[in-house]
């Protein structure tokens, strides 16, 4: 089960990275389309407006992909280790009392006493 959740969150990551990837290329390509286009027509320069309000998004972009998700994802192993760690704890001393309260074998000689 851990190996899956793990995959699971690297294909996640992935996916998110590439989506951020595939907006970066697309707001290059277009900045420079309307860069030309801005440049041709000769009136006011503009682009840097679109830059601006776009490159905004960008950078939130980045800053989800790229930093915020990856420390949830390390909060979540952290409480998932956290979590095995109690259940084996717990685990651990139901056995100690399930051994504690079995009483020994009966072999009909006294406790202490080697066997003959």
């Amino acid at each position: 089960m851990d190996d899956l959740f793990e995959h699971l969150m690297e294909s996640e990551r992935d996916k998110s990275i590439n989506g951020f990837y595939t907006h970066f290329i697309v707001f290059i390509a277009v900045i420079a389309g309307l860069a030309i286009i801005n440049l041709i027509s000769g009136d006011a320069f503009w682009i840097q407006w679109v830059i601006l309000g776009w490159g905004t998004g960008i950078a939130f972009h980045a800053y989800q992909v790229f930093i915020k998700k990856p420390q949830q994802e390390q909060k979540l192993r952290e409480l998932r280790s956290a979590r095995d760690e109690q259940r084996a704890a717990a685990a651990g001393q139901q056995q100690t009392r399930a051994t504690m309260d079995t009483p020994p074998p009966a072999t009909g000689e006294e406790p202490g006493k080697p066997a003959a």
